[in-house]
């Protein structure tokens, strides 16, 4: 019997340069190029994307970002998933899940010092991308990202529609349906979307007011210091128009933003983002990327 592919996860991380210009009339109006983040591996002598295995249990985005961080000591945030990679190993096969991603802030290593696995990290340009990077399969993936960024996808905004977690069953619990709470199942839900949420850089965090919706995202929102955004017109008891101008009012939105809903309303969110309904289960999610009011890709993932 064949073994499992050896799972792991990575991707091109971009950042704006502005072209070397000679005048301050030509600064003005210069316009930005890429730079990619590329790493070198001494005990193989190449050059390549940063990636790595994935943890036992850990989401392969969470793993992604994780890789990122501790080969380049770059701080990234995911946006549009771009391919699937195998290529043999020693140990059979390892398949390698690839996202577009971006710096938090300006993309200088914060805490990278060289060692022997990595000894360099360079940011370069896309040419000296194609004339640095080792392997084929990372220049088709450079051509990915070339096809990407023709269509602007790699500047997309981030929604994520989540379905709030595993909570009490209507009919074991005495109070309200709004105070309705996670059970510790889903308590534990919560808690593995900290590094999933993280991962896409999302900063607003907004729910539902519904106890099961809130209790789902408030650990993230507690992660990133920020405040939870309770919106009445996410609950079950709403309506398709109040669904549209919340959801349309969320797309508006530049930074990446989490919306935690109920099984009943999320066909509403759908219709309002423009997509297929998806039916989650709890604690599940679609991520949405969208570039001025057209949606260029989603991914589910819980």
């Amino acid at each position: 019997m064949a073994s499992e592919p050896t799972r792991a996860a990575g991707a091109v991380v971009w950042r704006r340069r502005l072209a070397a210009t000679t005048t301050p009339q030509r600064d003005a109006g210069a316009k930005p190029s890429i730079e990619i983040l590329t790493i070198h591996r001494p005990a193989y002598d190449d050059w390549t994307f940063p990636k790595g295995k994935v943890d036992s249990g850990e989401a392969l985005a969470t793993a992604a970002v994780r890789e990122i961080v501790e080969e380049t000591g770059v701080r990234a945030r995911l946006g549009h998933r771009m391919a699937e990679v195998s290529y043999p190993v020693s140990a059979g096969t390892k398949t390698v899940t690839y996202w577009s991603a971006r710096p938090v802030g300006r993309g200088e290593p914060s805490r990278f010092v060289p060692n022997k696995e990595v000894d360099e990290v360079r940011w370069v340009g896309v040419r000296e991308a194609r004339d640095l990077l080792t392997y084929e399969h990372d220049l088709a993936l450079l051509d990915t990202f070339g096809e990407l960024r023709e269509s602007k996808g790699h500047r997309t905004r981030t929604l994520i529609v989540l379905r709030h977690g595993k909570a009490m069953a209507r009919e074991a619990f005495g109070g309200k349906d709004l105070e309705r709470p996670l059970t510790p199942a889903g308590k534990r839900q919560a808690k593995e979307l900290i590094g999933l949420l993280g991962a896409y850089g999302v900063r607003r965090v907004v729910s539902s007011p519904a106890v099961r919706c809130a209790q789902t995202v408030e650990p993230f929102a507690h992660s990133i210091s920020t405040f939870l955004e309770i919106d009445d017109r996410l609950s079950e008891d709403t309506r398709a128009a109040q669904v549209q101008r919340s959801v349309t009012a969320l797309l508006d939105r530049k930074k990446p933003v989490v919306v935690c809903t109920h099984r009943p309303t999320l066909p509403w969110v759908f219709d309002a983002i423009g997509v297929d309904a998806v039916e989650l289960a709890p604690g599940e999610a679609v991520v949405v990327h969208h570039r001025k009011g057209a949606v260029l890709s989603t991914e589910t993932f819980g």
